[in-house]
């Protein structure tokens, strides 16, 4: 994960911080359960693209003798592009 727990924290406090100064929500259950189920929406989410990262590094290294020159950075990033239009991610 590229954030920490703490900064997923943070960030979902102001998310709801923000929605509920601007009157765009009204809670129906306790604050700290609605940052607690955002947080975990939040991790999941990042969880995928970490799964993701991982799967891509793998069929890198698996195929990095056909690769030749080609810069390993950008393959990368062509090969995770490929992988989240098949599988209609949102990342």
């Amino acid at each position: 994960m590229r954030i920490t727990e703490e900064q997923v924290s943070k960030i979902c406090h102001m998310i709801l911080a923000n929605l509920k100064e601007r009157s765009l929500i009204e809670l129906k259950v306790p604050e700290d359960k609605v940052l607690h189920r955002m947080k975990e929406i939040f991790i999941a989410d990042l969880k995928v693209e970490d799964e993701l990262n991982a799967e891509v590094e793998k069929i890198l290294s698996e195929h990095e003798a056909e690769f030749g020159d080609v810069d390993r950075r950008k393959m990368f990033l062509l090969i995770k592009k490929k992988l989240i239009k098949e599988r209609n991610l949102v990342i």
